[in-house]
């Protein structure tokens, strides 16, 4: 009896650290949990509000115009909005954006840009990111290294 119930606990220890490991390489190298900080993304995404980025998702895909994105610049970490893809070039207009030529047409509620900013054409590994409350956000053209994934939701 004594036997047994130390193989049971011996069991329990080696399904606890494999759990252990799994969360954290989930955690690591899969799932990163993000806080969102500020009002550059309301009215879509609260201060405070959490989520988590999914690293795997452009393992073999690239992003795409919409996608909201986790990315890194620095020692910082930002949660914005894909308008502009690698070759493009982003026009501002009074609230509008123009991507080659065209209006940007947008199915998420964004506020409006209210300051004029410069032309800008992307380069083949470049996109253009911005927070949706565009009056207090922008962030402008990024490198693809520079993405770590996509928000969940």
């Amino acid at each position: 009896m004594r036997r047994r119930w130390h193989e049971v606990r011996r069991e329990i220890l080696y399904v606890a650290l494999i759990l252990c490991l799994l969360s954290f390489a989930i955690s690591r190298w899969i799932l990163s949990p993000v806080k969102i900080a500020g009002e550059s993304m309301l009215p879509n995404y609260n201060d405070g509000q959490p989520n988590f980025i999914n690293r795997l998702a452009y393992v073999s895909s690239s992003p795409q115009r919409g996608d909201v994105v986790g990315l890194q610049v620095g020692d910082e970490f930002y949660l914005k909005r894909v308008i502009g893809l690698p070759g493009e070039k982003i026009e501002f207009k009074r609230d509008t954006i123009i991507v080659n030529g065209r209006p940007l047409e947008e199915h998420y509620h964004v506020r409006p840009l209210l300051w004029r900013l410069a032309p800008v054409q992307l380069g083949p590994n470049d996109y253009f990111i911005m927070g949706d409350n565009r009056t207090c956000s922008m962030l402008g053209a990024v490198r693809r290294e520079n993405i770590i994934g996509k928000a969940l939701f």
